[in-house]
């Protein structure tokens, strides 16, 4: 795949690419996108793997089902990912979740569509994911795209960015950047009774939400 591929695939059709390899990182690919309870389903696996043979991004090799080029790729990169986001962008009238999946072979990103499809980018791999993430979280927050707060009238505040950051064998770090109706920047980190909120300056607000979600030196201002 190039940068200027996207791919729209079904859940069933996730699930397959998911089922040609079995480890760690196939497991919590799994669980980010949200299809571990539907693991289980050999007809909804078997409906994947025959839409992808009918749509021609896989193809029969005797009796076995091999992967076609973007599908090839990204089996590979959920197959041995060591890093992933989960990123929810919200506003007044719309909701942007999407999931960054990265590993050594390729990084790709996954929109959402909310009709049980996703439409798979891949992404340059030469800065980190988190960088991608953060980028998407400053595109709503500060003014650099149509979606921001500051392209319209202040009734598209509130307006967050959520972000979960996981890793192999280390604990996710979430946060939540939010701007108020009042133009107030606020910052939560940490989930459930770990949950810290505070407000921050505008300066410095996108470079605490990264320290938050660094998975080596851990969420500031929680702990």
């Amino acid at each position: 795949m190039t940068t200027t591929d996207s791919l729209q695939l079904t859940e069933h059709e996730i699930l397959a690419l998911l089922a040609f390899n079995d480890g760690e990182s196939t497991a919590l690919t799994r669980e980010i996108f949200r299809l571990t309870p539907q693991a289980a389903n050999e007809q909804l696996t078997k409906a994947g793997m025959t839409t992808l043979l009918v749509r021609g991004l896989a193809e029969m090799n005797e009796d076995d089902l091999v992967l076609k080029g973007p599908t090839e790729f990204l089996a590979a990169v959920m197959a041995t990912a060591a890093e992933w986001l989960e990123v929810a962008l919200l506003t007044p009238d719309r909701n942007h979740v999407m999931f960054a999946v990265a590993s050594a072979g390729g990084v790709f990103v996954a929109n959402a569509n909310g009709n049980g499809t996703h439409g798979f980018t891949p992404l340059k791999n030469d800065s980190p994911v988190l960088k991608f993430g953060l980028d998407a979280a400053a595109h709503y927050l500060r003014g650099s795209g149509p979606e921001s707060v500051e392209s319209g009238p202040d009734v598209r505040r509130p307006v967050a960015a959520q972000i979960k950051h996981h890793g192999l064998g280390v604990q996710p770090k979430t946060a939540n950047l939010m701007v108020d109706q009042s133009g107030t920047w606020q910052l939560a980190t940490g989930e459930g009774d770990q949950l810290v909120k505070r407000e921050v300056d505008e300066s410095v607000a996108l470079e605490l939400f990264e320290k938050a979600l660094d998975l080596d030196n851990g969420t500031i201002g929680s702990e």
